[in-house]
């Protein structure tokens, strides 16, 4: 029982920092992986292809060994931050929010993978919730809902929080994989810019597509 509470709390570690680092690892990551995919990284599974079947004209995916995700126009695929299996920024982006130019913030999403460690989805979902109250205690639940991704038990969570004196908005969305797996997307933008991307990061997010 100790070993899966502690693993749970690893878990809830490896969101976390997918939110928090993301957020500042974007400043110091301009290198965008290649359309080939060789970046010099060790990820060598990552690669971003393009699909001429998607909606709206031509798009780009980011594909790895176990899922595939659209990359709107203007995004580009950066090295993963710590927690990440697969990070994306858009590179066309224009802040206006002070706070967020001074650290050189740019919206981003990322994917990670978890397990549910024989929790039910509800359960990790509160588990989640939870440990994002306490680690970052000014976090506000905005909005809940349920969703079907790729055929899949999905839950969205919207959250504004502060940090380094940027107001952020946060969008996590936990997608049911085999088995216990649980994959979870982060999204995140400033508060003010939100409402100019909230349609986009939900397509996005119900893009996502994982491999049998």
């Amino acid at each position: 029982m100790k070993n899966k509470s502690l693993i749970l709390a690893l878990i809830i570690l490896g969101i976390v920092l997918v939110i928090l680092v993301g957020v500042y690892f974007i400043q110091k990551n301009k290198a965008l992986i290649n359309p080939s995919g060789q970046d010099g990284s060790t990820t060598t599974s990552q690669t971003v292809v393009e699909n001429q079947e998607g909606v709206g004209g031509d798009a780009n995916k980011i594909v790895t060994d176990d899922f595939s995700i659209d990359l709107p126009d203007g995004w580009k695929q950066t090295a993963a931050s710590m927690g990440a299996t697969a990070m994306a920024v858009n590179s066309n982006e224009h802040i206006s929010d002070p706070a967020a130019q001074k650290i050189n913030f740019q919206s981003y999403f990322a994917v990670s993978y978890e397990t549910l460690q024989g929790k039910s989805m509800n359960d990790f979902l509160q588990i989640v919730k939870n440990g994002l109250s306490q680690t970052i205690p000014n976090v506000v639940f905005t909005k809940e809902q349920n969703m079907t991704i790729d055929g899949r038990i999905a839950h969205a969570i919207e959250a504004e929080l502060t940090q380094q004196g940027v107001d952020f908005k946060v969008l996590v969305v936990l997608v049911a994989g085999q088995g216990e797996d649980v994959w979870v997307l982060s999204f995140n933008t400033t508060k003010s810019s939100w409402d100019g991307y909230k349609e986009t990061f939900y397509s996005i997010a119900n893009s996502f597509s994982v491999k049998k």
